[in-house]
């Protein structure tokens, strides 16, 4: 149907038969004509020329190479119209950016970030980062209004500073009229369920609207108006530039392949697929309203294919000079070209206003007081973009923010900087669910579930009410409060309380040894400082009781029960760059405990721990990664086992728990490998990885000298979590297959 209706336009375009499918070239003096015949035949004003940008993703940025192609061959554009993609190029070039400009700018971008939809794990709050350790997905649920997914897999905080950014000069400008180029732009109101055309007000919003790809980023909301990807309603809104007072309106259309039966199968094709239909339809709306159509092939390509942004725009100049016979029509000379391009440059703001003072507005008022008092520092001084976005994703980072954005403003006569906290509307409290799946014994594989449900300011600004919820291998319930001493506070308390059964199981290569039962309970208190968002240290004291007895099986320890107590220091750091699988960074821990009462121990003893992480990119592609760990009880003796080694990224080959006792020591050093790239909606990326592990349980009797394996496998990092399948062999004969979902590192 497309390639038919694309067919008939080029037939009409090439061989006008009527003066409705002929455009009027413009008027221009005869060469070597005398003043006097010029006066009595004065020339006509030059007809105006509109232009629509289609909707596309990555197939958008053809548009790119289409200005380009009309600024070289002197193509005027007196007024220019988009949607989604189509709206941010032409957004970005109506505000006076050449096409150049606008090619190097879409190259700086990182497209994974922009669309991937999570805030930066750097710029997570130490607590969000402690969430995303704890529940490696994207799984999270509002219980604002019930229980209720977000409204996109993205907020579009990325997308958002970029154009935040790019139209900062333009934050004064209420008319799209007003710019170099007039522009207008389409997005859908899903509570009218009509065409929405921005042509004032903040052109940021406008842009931003128009790229509220529905289910992708999350929608626009103003008043009683949900803005989305004007796609649904108009991809090539050629009316509208009509309507501007266009003469002749040339439609850039992006052609894709035809749709294939064998690939309409999934859940995610079927729905992408519909919408297409619906697009499809209102595409054919646009191109029967354009005077002219520059067709760009883009079968070869995608909507996500933005790493190939070089060829896209190179299709779009190449389609512009398919249609050179026709364009050049309406070529101006130089001197013509040069008056239009000084009109365009007059309307050109460049210049940004040094902020006198900070205005938040969006969050409730002692929120805003302290956002205020944290952005102070920008004001006085030229914006720094950088720094100031940085600083606007880490506010989004607490957790109660979807987007945080920032424009120019002005009070009292004096020049400000406006930022805009958007408030998630679905949340908090939050719930978040979590999967784990061992598969570290093939024939005896584990489940666990977990929600976290999450409050935020229950006892002041800043404070926070965490429970968690488990189910399957291990039952339990844990819960605790955190409150800075004044919302300004690094130093914090956090009392909390925890009981659990767990079954714990103890294995000799893949044969089963025995089972216990271990039945706890703590209740405490910390006292704690949070140095940044990095890294975080507390002290405290908890009391509780323990029980591990043996269910089934034969006794590899001596059960126990009684009553515990110990004072504990705990101290955490975290520069990694993600939370399930990190490519660069590193990571630390390290624990203390003294134990003054513990079952079957007469005299206190000490036990600590440590691990540290480094992971180091080599290629793009690839990085390696090192772990290391070990603990001890200091030559002290605990009554039963306070180490184990064993089982998934513990010594793969061995038995789950198989090495126990009270001193050892593990180094895991490996490699990842970049495979391909899952769709949105289904996760991240699939790795290939391969690891050498080796370590030594001291005092463990008839283990080996040196217990080492090497384990390879395949690594997905999906919608519900990190995913691994692989095998590992080692020494004394250990070896085995194994699968798991949940934790990797």
């Amino acid at each position: 149907m497309r390639g038919s209706l694309h067919a008939l336009f080029c037939l009409l375009l090439l061989f006008p038969f009527s003066p409705a499918q002929e455009a009027p070239a413009p008027q221009v003096a005869a060469p070597g004509s005398t003043p006097a015949e010029q006066t009595t035949s004065p020339a006509k004003p030059r007809l105006k020329i509109g232009v629509a940008l289609e909707g596309g993703g990555a197939l958008g940025l053809a548009h790119v190479g289409v200005l380009q192609w009309f600024e070289d061959h002197h193509i005027p554009i007196d007024y220019l119209a988009g949607t989604s993609m189509g709206g941010l190029v032409g957004g970005l070039y109506a505000t006076g950016k050449s096409p150049q400009q606008l090619r190097q700018l879409v190259e700086e971008q990182n497209w994974d970030v922009i669309l991937g939809g999570a805030i930066p794990y750097e710029d997570l709050s130490f607590r969000r980062k402690e969430d995303k350790l704890a529940f490696p997905n994207s799984i999270v649920l509002g219980l604002r209004r019930g229980l209720v997914l977000p409204g996109g897999l993205n907020a579009g905080q990325q997308i958002s500073l970029l154009i935040d950014r790019e139209t900062l000069a333009y934050s004064g400008v209420q008319s799209f009229d007003d710019l170099p180029i007039p522009f207008r732009c389409v997005a859908t109101d899903l509570v009218s369920g009509k065409q929405a055309v921005f042509k004032d007000g903040p052109l940021s919003t406008a842009m931003r609207a128009t790229m509220a790809i529905p289910g992708l980023f999350s929608p626009i909301r103003e008043g009683e108006h949900v803005y989305v990807d004007g796609g649904l309603v108009g991809n090539l809104p050629t009316d509208v530039v009509r309507a501007m007072g266009a003469d002749i309106v040339i439609g850039v259309h992006l052609q894709t392949s035809p749709a294939e039966a064998d690939k309409i199968q999934s859940l995610f094709a079927i729905l992408g697929r519909s919408i297409d239909v619906v697009v499809a339809g209102n595409e054919i709306r646009g191109l029967a309203g354009a005077d002219l159509v520059v067709n760009v092939g883009l079968q070869d390509f995608n909507s996500l294919d933005y790493p190939k942004s070089k060829e896209i725009i190179e299709k779009g100049s190449e389609a512009a000079a398919q249609k050179s016979r026709l364009l050049e029509t309406y070529a101006l000379d130089d001197a013509a070209w040069a008056q239009y391009m000084e009109r365009r440059q007059s309307h050109r703001k460049s210049d940004i206003a040094v902020p006198q003072f900070v205005r938040v507005q969006g969050a409730n008022p002692e929120a805003e007081k302290n956002i205020e008092r944290f952005l102070q520092p920008q004001a006085g001084k030229p914006i720094n973009t950088h720094q100031l976005e940085g600083l606007l994703t880490r506010l989004t980072g607490i957790g109660r923010y979807d987007t945080a954005g920032y424009q120019l403003t002005q009070q009292n006569g004096q020049d400000g900087l406006l930022v805009t906290m958007h408030e998630k509307l679905y949340a908090p409290p939050t719930l978040q669910l979590g999967f784990e799946v061992d598969g570290s014994e093939s024939n005896d594989v584990d489940f666990t579930l977990a929600t976290r449900l999450t409050f935020l300011d229950v006892a002041g600004y800043r404070s926070e009410w965490r429970t968690d919820f488990i189910f399957g291998n291990t039952y339990g319930i844990e819960s605790e409060l955190y409150r800075p001493f004044s919302p300004a506070s690094k130093w914090f308390f956090a009392p909390h309380a925890a009981a659990s059964s767990s079954a714990f199981k103890i294995y000799r290569k893949s044969d089963p040894l025995a089972e216990y039962r271990f039945n706890r309970s703590e209740i405490g208190s910390d006292i704690g400082y949070g140095f940044s968002r990095f890294s975080e240290v507390r002290f405290g004291y908890e009391v509780g009781t323990l029980d591990a007895r043996l269910r089934l099986g034969t006794p590899e320890f001596s059960s126990i029960s009684g009553r515990t107590g110990a004072a504990r220091f705990r101290w955490l750091l975290d520069r990694t760059d993600d939370p399930v699988i990190p490519r660069r960074g590193v990571s630390a821990e390290s624990n203390f405990q003294w134990y003054d009462t513990s079952p079957g121990q007469t005299d206190s003893f000490p036990v600590g721990d440590a691990r540290v992480a480094y992971f180091q990119p080599i290629t793009k592609p690839a990085s390696l990664f090192v772990v290391g760990e070990g603990g001890t009880t200091f030559g002290s003796t605990s009554g039963y086992p306070q180490f184990f080694l064993g089982g998934s990224n513990r010594l793969s080959a061995y038995g789950t728990n198989e090495l126990f006792g009270d001193q050892f020591y593990f180094f895991r050093v490996g490699y990842l490998h970049d495979l391909l790239t899952l769709p949105p909606l289904a996760g991240k990326k699939v790795y290939a990885i391969g690891a050498y592990e080796f370590g030594k349980m001291y005092g463990f009797p008839g283990a080996s000298k040196f217990p080492n394996d090497v384990a390879i496998g395949i690594l997905a990092e999906t919608a519900v979590g990190p995913l691994v399948f692989g095998g590992s062999i080692g020494d004394s004969g250990h070896r085995k297959w194994f699968f798991q979902l949940g934790r990797v590192f």
